[in-house]
């Protein structure tokens, strides 16, 4: 490695080490007088560490129905699970405001800063019209996937009642005096809309570069898209950018009929030996190349264990799923010495910290299928969802549809089988505000009752988050409010 390009990943770690979300909203850049070159740029943008991960996000992890801490587990076994996963587990409000530190809104405002400081410099520096072009394309889609990330946690779903409501503070520099107070749901929304358009403009047409599925590509775009219009209930837009994006001839689906056994894990005392999926052992070297991405993102989990619902399991087809079969493991909770009663853990890649959020091919057939089953074009809803499916079952049969109801319910089911965790908190959102009421979720739970610094196991409590919550907005660390002086507003609950 030179000593040159050396310099560039040391301003890169710089950012992702030091520059917290509170350094980023109260501190002027002093690092932009040492960008020189268009390279340098380039280096900020290829640092996959920062862009590709997600913070710890507790709300994926444990806020939805794919998730259930069994009551007699933890009463054994109450290391098991942080008090703070508990807290979003019953859809706290006040301990979670008063959590010391929010990974998820720290590491996007780190990807937000990092973009503004190349878009701010981009045009000051050396390099061709071409690689500037491109450099500002990845530096606004960077952007975009971040507040979109931001903005379907922390804020209400789209829907017109909601538009009015909390959006995010939305930064475009590096201005430490730039304000902070928080836009309108509809303008941060139109905010992530104008970066991705403008990013696409930048963009000479092409698809996904394989070894550098980070940076952004046309079909990548087309992809978010899908998505986009997808949860704003655009659902002729979502089929379109859907039909361009499965024009990619580098993101693949996958066959998971072709997938190899990882390390199994061995224990003693009792004895038993789990099996895992290839996926289970693969590192970084590995994963951020996962084939079917358009771009490479993940939703990150430090405790390593998804623990995954009755309602979850009881979804799929255990002899012939392979999602089930393959990431699925029994008595997984073995992995942290839970013994009995035992426990599944869902796991996909590097032993279960990362799960997929970023742009898939499974997930864009999926949008697809569902926007077509909304638009009530009922076989070409099957017909893209039977695509799907023929690389997910050892024993694969066709489905049909009588109606477009009847092919919506087996869409969302797919949708959940294919995309739990990660992707759930989003849609039971979305489901809540959209144009029919047959895919509303309510959530409830019965556990201990959980209080500020401890569990009560003398006590049973029963929690629900109601249809429409106003808690679907994740509540706002008290250390990101008072680091703004104020000027970021807290939920209303």
């Amino acid at each position: 490695m030179t000593i040159q390009y050396s310099k560039y990943l040391f301003i890169a770690f710089y950012i992702c080490t030091f520059c917290s979300c509170k350094k980023y909203l109260e501190e002027p850049n002093k690092l932009q007088t040492d960008i020189k070159t268009v390279d340098q740029l380039q280096a900020l943008i290829d640092n996959a560490p920062l862009f590709s991960y997600e913070g710890n996000n507790y709300t994926a992890a444990f806020s939805t129905d794919d998730t259930e801490i069994e009551m007699e587990a933890y009463q054994k076994y109450p290391t098991s699970v942080s008090l703070d996963a508990l807290h979003y587990y019953i859809w706290d409000v006040s301990n979670v405001i008063n959590k010391g530190y929010d990974d998820l809104w720290n590491n996007e405002f780190k990807k937000i800063f990092t973009a503004n400081v190349v878009l701010v410099d981009v045009d000051n520096v050396q390099g061709t019209l071409e690689q500037k072009n491109a450099v500002k394309a990845n530096a606004l889609f960077i952007r975009a996937m971040s507040y979109w990330a931001l903005v379907n946690h922390y804020c209400l779903p789209y829907a017109p009642q909601n538009l009015k409501s909390f959006g995010l503070p939305l930064k475009s520099s590096t201005i430490y005096t730039e304000p902070l107070n928080r836009s309108t749901l509809e303008d941060t929304y139109n905010f992530i809309l104008q970066d991705v358009r403008q990013a696409k403009e930048l963009l000479a047409a092409g698809d996904v570069e394989d070894r550098m599925r980070w940076r952004v590509s046309e079909k990548a775009i087309y992809a978010f898209l899908s998505r986009y219009y997808l949860f704003t209930n655009n659902y002729q837009e979502a089929l379109r950018a859907a039909d361009l994006a499965l024009t990619s001839s580098v993101a693949n689906l996958v066959d998971f009929n072709t997938l190899g056994r990882g390390t199994p894990a061995v224990y003693t005392n009792p004895n038993i030996t789990l099996s895992y999926s290839i996926l289970n052992d693969w590192a970084a070297n590995r994963f951020l190349y996962w084939n079917e991405f358009y771009y490479t993102r993940y939703s990150y989990n430090a405790s390593q264990w998804y623990n995954p619902s009755k309602q979850l399991l009881a979804i799929y087809d255990k002899e012939n799923d392979l999602r089930f079969k393959n990431f699925f493991i029994e008595n997984g909770g073995r992995r942290f010495n839970v013994i009995s009663p035992a426990q599944y853990r869902y796991t996909t890649f590097y032993d279960g910290r990362y799960l997929v959020s970023g742009p898939t091919v499974a997930e864009v057939l999926l949008n697809k299928a569902e926007a077509a089953a909304r638009l009530n074009e009922v076989p070409l809803s099957i017909q893209t969802l039977n695509s799907l499916r023929l690389k997910r079952y050892k024993h694969y049969t066709d489905l049909g549809a009588t109606s477009s109801a009847d092919a919506l319910h087996k869409i969302l089911l797919e949708r959940r089988r294919e995309l739990p965790f990660s992707f759930r908190w989003g849609d039971i959102r979305r489901f809540s505000v959209n144009e029919t009421t047959e895919d509303d979720v309510i959530l409830e739970r019965t556990f201990y009752k959980v209080l500020d610094a401890s569990v009560d196991l003398t006590k049973i409590e029963k929690y629900s988050l109601p249809l429409k919550s106003l808690r679907y907005a994740v509540p706002i660390s008290v250390i990101e409010i008072a680091a703004s002086q104020g000027q970021i507003e807290q939920n209303k609950y």
